[in-house]
């Protein structure tokens, strides 16, 4: 409303009384949106005289700063490169990074031969919990998610990397945070691609499934919860990813299931995605693309590998999912320890009960079906080709 308008109007209830009362609502109408202007531009300016607005514009710019030094460490990229993104990551050295849910961490070289190149001590298994892989790269950073929903950042680098070939215990391995009271560390993720992915997704042992969106990851940071992800009381977190839009998630179970799922059709409310018997669990969550492929390890080294096209989205909110073990072999004992997408060109990393832990070439894992190994497998997981210059979780 400006001062000639007002002039019109004004004339206008001169000339044709008759036209008054529309005139005037007009006025009042435009007299109160003012009015709620005024009152929150006021409301806004006591709150940047008290600090409080202050406050929040400086804490929504330290986040945004934090995901772009993830980005810039992850990439290697300078600021100019950040904003194009067309510069190639530079070769970044690989680890395997080993963790149980005392929350121990143990970062160890990967060797590039076949075979063992190191050993490990003492305890692998905790309450029935085996210990759990990642592959990482030296300028990475680490989230903590614990099973009390709390979760906490590592840089990689404060992790001492330790020569592969030699021999480690889990009970003398760093920890950067040790879990509270009652609560257990029950995943680690790699975050520098937190600034652009555009979901969390969590999964419980019961197939629970919760798609968190990463724009509000700064609220998360700050208050340094994200959730349990689970509604049963026996149930309990499992894993956390990033992801983005038109991606399919894969749920693999103990007992062989396989469920897909299409990350636009989750809900942001906390859903079970998957039905399970009281023996079965979740053994492995991730995102899959359509030139990878599905590969599946059971405790005594035999591979089962898919293409990714094998894979059916689910389309009830309560689906069994696909089988890949046969009743036979369930009766056998046969039972999977976990699954993850690879690529011909990338490598396997085992872990057994003996404590040997182990390279394979996932091309010669799914030629032969099978690895031979004297003691059985605890933990399985994918390292990525070189070329790939990228981190992926380990089961």
């Amino acid at each position: 409303m400006t001062l000639p308008k007002i002039e019109e109007w004004i004339k206008e209830v001169e000339n044709r009384p008759q036209s008054a009362q529309t005139i005037l609502k007009l006025i009042y109408g435009r007299l109160k949106d003012l009015t709620e202007q005024n009152e929150m531009l006021q409301a806004e300016n006591i709150a940047l005289q008290d600090g409080s607005r202050v406050e929040q514009y400086r804490k929504h710019a330290a986040a945004l700063e934090y995901q772009l030094d993830l980005l810039k460490r992850r990439f290697g990229l300078n600021q100019t490169e950040l904003a194009a993104l067309t510069a190639e990551p530079a070769a970044i050295p690989q680890a395997l990074l080993l963790y149980n849910t005392h929350g121990r961490l143990l970062r160890i070289e990967t060797s590039l031969k076949t075979g063992t190149f190191a050993r490990l001590h003492g305890e692998l298994s905790v309450a029935g919990e085996a210990a759990r892989l990642l592959s990482v790269a030296a300028n990475e950073e680490l989230l903590l998610l614990f099973s009390s929903g709390r979760i906490s950042t590592c840089p990689v680098e404060e992790i001492t990397l330790q020569p592969s070939g030699g021999e480690w215990s889990l009970e003398q391995a760093a920890l950067p945070d040790e879990p509270h009271g009652g609560e257990h560390l029950v995943c680690i993720t790699p975050i520098s691609r937190l600034a652009l992915a555009d979901f969390f997704l969590q999964s419980s042992r019961r197939g629970c499934i919760k798609k968190t969106m990463t724009s509000i990851s700064e609220t998360i940071f700050e208050n340094h919860y994200l959730g349990k992800g689970t509604v049963q009381k026996m149930d309990q977190p499992f894993d956390l990813t990033l992801c983005l839009k038109k991606e399919l998630f894969v749920l693999a179970t103990y007992e062989g299931r396989l469920l897909g799922l299409e990350v636009d059709g989750l809900s942001y409310a906390l859903e079970e995605r998957i039905r399970l018997d009281a023996t079965d669990h979740v053994v492995a969550g991730f995102i899959i693309h359509p030139d990878e492929l599905l590969l599946c390890m059971t405790q005594s080294g035999k591979v089962i590998s898919r293409s990714a096209g094998f894979i059916e989205p689910a389309k009830s909110t309560t689906a069994h999912g696909q089988a890949l073990i046969s009743p036979a072999r369930l009766e056998q004992g046969v039972r999977f320890i976990g699954a993850a997408a690879a690529r011909e060109t990338d490598r396997a990393a085992l872990l057994d009960a003996a404590g040997n832990l182990s390279i394979h070439p996932v091309g010669d894992l799914t030629g032969a079906g099978a690895v031979q190994n004297g003691s059985p497998l605890l933990a399985f997981g994918i390292v990525p080709a070189p070329a790939e210059k990228q981190s992926r979780p380990l089961v």
